[in-house]
């Protein structure tokens, strides 16, 4: 008798309602684990971007104004505002900006981060090609860029020229530009390097090869070059901005896409979105022409 009390507890012994009983309450426990590690990961997400607003000063930045009057479609990267034209004057307004701050933001659960890539350099065959002026500033590009190289982030991509879409809203026609896939995209209606006006470069960095992916890691100084077959044009970054633009009201989103509207100074603009883990923010990389290394005895 006592033998067949001892093997009470075996699971084949158990009565049917023990049995649910029992792998019921296996399958709460796991879900409350799983649960909780949910919890866990979003919370790291949530710290991730909050800090990096805080990080972000608050300073009046001033949009780039228009070098000519604003077309009557707008043209921006899928995804930004289809309000209503951008401003031709300058709008001065209150923006998050982030310097010299370098964040990792973390990957969503069952997502894999850019891999890493190795930096092409060009050789000294490709350096004695290239040609610069006096002042160490390569002359005006009459061809539309074809690669980018950012050192601080590893970066060495292809750029292709993208142009736009038209969509219906409200009963009004807008333009949205497309982005590349696998590549960084060139507006086609943006200017050449080493023009007056404003090289506008956009990309994902979240999906469809993340080449934007660790753009928000760039500081104030940080170098970008753009290549145009063997001619290398230099840059530094001055300005890093990130706007808000999910819930915003239409004037704020019709401001966001000045930072891409042509303007009279020479400049790079890239941009992308943020933070990595959805799309609430516009994130706007905003540099200016450097001589050449070589030209200033350098070497990259």
């Amino acid at each position: 008798m006592a033998e067949r009390v001892g093997r009470k507890s075996t699971w084949s012994s158990l009565s049917r309602f023990e049995q649910l009983t029992l792998a019921s309450s296996i399958l709460i426990w796991v879900g409350a684990v799983l649960f909780g590690g949910g919890l866990v990961v979003a919370f790291r997400n949530y710290r991730a971007e909050r800090t990096a607003l805080a990080a972000a000063g608050t300073l009046a930045a001033t949009p780039p104004a228009a070098a000519s009057p604003s077309p009557t479609v707008v043209l921006f990267p899928a995804g930004w505002s289809t309000a209503t034209p951008a401003p031709t004057s300058s709008v001065t307004r209150s923006v998050q900006t982030i310097l010299r701050t370098r964040v990792r933001e973390t990957p969503a659960a069952g997502t894999t981060p850019q891999a890493t890539r190795a930096v092409r350099l060009p050789t000294e065959e490709v350096r004695e090609h290239a040609r610069i002026d006096s002042t160490g500033f390569p002359p005006p590009a009459s061809q539309p860029p074809d690669r980018l190289i950012i050192p601080a982030i590893e970066l060495d991509a292809a750029i292709v020229p993208v142009g736009w879409y038209i969509v219906k809203e409200a009963g009004t026609e807008y333009s949205v530009w497309q982005v590349a896939d696998d590549a960084v995209g060139w507006h086609k209606s943006a200017a050449l390097p080493g023009n007056p006006g404003n090289v506008v470069l956009s990309g994902h960095h979240n999906i469809k090869g993340e080449v934007f992916r660790y753009l928000v890691d760039l500081d104030v100084g940080d170098r970008a070059i753009v290549y145009v077959g063997d001619q290398a044009y230099h840059y530094a970054v001055e300005e890093k901005l990130i706007l808000k633009e999910k819930g915003e009201p239409p004037e704020v989103r019709e401001q966001n896409t000045a930072w891409i509207a042509p303007t009279e100074d020479e400049r790079l603009t890239m941009v992308t979105c943020w933070p990595y883990t959805n799309n609430t923010h516009r994130l706007v990389i905003v540099a200016k022409p450097i001589p050449s290394p070589e030209s200033q005895g350098l070497t990259e």
